[in-house]
């Protein structure tokens, strides 16, 4: 039986697929892919096109952006902003209702490792794809 064939048989079994490899740190998703480029490439292509990443959040539109800025805990926010440069701070912080950016400003001095900050994008990411699923974000809309 192949890895993918849970994820296959399930309704919602590629949604689970995507959120899997959009939560899993880099090291170990590479190995996911691997495998999954192995049993069915196509599938995996499939895949990783929906795969939403921090740099996807960065880009999103300022509403959809406020939604994610609104939803994500600011120490969070802050711990995924900590090696981002300036004007992608700036716009998050723009993006946030005051108390929140005041939060997300005083987290920002904290020095932290990357681990840490790639932990915390990982969980702005899953932050964002929950609004998704509620239709707040349409960015990488996972369609099956």
């Amino acid at each position: 039986m192949s890895v993918y064939a849970r994820f296959k048989r399930s309704p919602d079994g590629f949604r689970k697929l995507v959120e899997l490899l959009e939560t899993t740190p880099m090291s170990r998703r590479q190995k996911m892919i691997d495998i999954g480029m192995a049993e069915d490439p196509e599938y995996t292509r499939r895949a990783l096109e929906m795969v939403m990443t921090f740099k996807d959040i960065v880009g999103l539109p300022e509403m959809e952006l406020a939604e994610v800025c609104a939803k994500a805990p600011p120490r969070m926010l802050a711990y995924a902003l900590n090696l981002a440069d300036e004007p992608t701070q700036t716009r998050f912080l723009k993006c946030s209702k005051p108390r929140v950016a005041a939060e997300v400003k005083d987290y920002l001095g904290v020095k932290i490792g990357a681990a840490e900050v790639g932990g915390a994008q990982l969980k702005v990411v899953e932050t964002a794809r929950d609004l998704e699923r509620q239709g707040f974000v349409r960015t990488k809309k996972i369609s099956v």
